[in-house]
């Protein structure tokens, strides 16, 4: 039986495997990060990074084997001062291929919603693993915890695929990102609902 839990830093090698892994194929990631042999490194260094100083700190994001998610509340998305802080660290650390992304993380930012909300950030499953459940299993268990809240959830769907799993757990699409050259992304949104 797979166990589903609460993810800390001492996930945090697992986390950026997983997802690194994970995004390889995600045809957003292969336009931010377009060389098939570096593109693994620089996934595992981003979510890495994104993992380590913004969402496994908040404690809303699930780990279980061979799959993980990253969650946040709207008050700990990085603003400009965590930019100017550590914007040097991650460029670094992606090895100075952030204009592509950053041009991503714009346009997100621009489509972002103001209302109270849980936000995904990616939800990944290892891909010797995929076509098991185990994205399903990772979002029903923190859509169970929104519902309890009576929270809203919010994200955006980076595939088709992606997009789908997300309806079947009852998000809707609000909108379409388009950048010049880059596949589609779609902002969806799910109500809150008490369970």
């Amino acid at each position: 039986m797979t166990v589903v839990r609460t993810a800390s830093l001492d996930d945090l090698g697992e986390m950026s495997t997983v997802l690194g892994d994970a995004f390889y194929d995600d045809p957003i990631m292969t336009w931010v990060f377009p060389d098939a042999e570096t593109r693994p490194r620089l996934l595992e260094a981003m979510f890495g990074f994104l993992a380590e100083y913004r969402y496994l700190p908040e404690t809303l994001s699930t780990i279980c084997q061979d799959a993980a998610a990253l969650w946040s509340r709207p008050h700990t998305m990085p603003d400009d001062g965590f930019w100017e802080q550590r914007g040097g660290q991650f460029s670094e650390a992606l090895e100075g291929q952030v204009e592509r992304l950053g041009m991503v993380s714009d346009a997100i930012s621009r489509r972002h919603p103001g209302d109270p909300h849980r936000y995904l950030l990616s939800i990944g499953v290892r891909s010797s693993a995929q076509g098991r459940g185990l994205g399903g299993l990772l979002m029903a268990h923190t859509l169970a915890e929104i519902d309890a809240a009576g929270e809203c959830a919010y994200l955006e769907a980076t595939s088709p695929r992606s997009r789908i799993l997300y309806e079947r757990h009852g998000f809707e699409v609000t909108d379409q990102i388009d950048i010049d050259g880059c596949p589609p992304m779609w902002p969806m949104w799910r109500e809150a609902r008490r369970s």
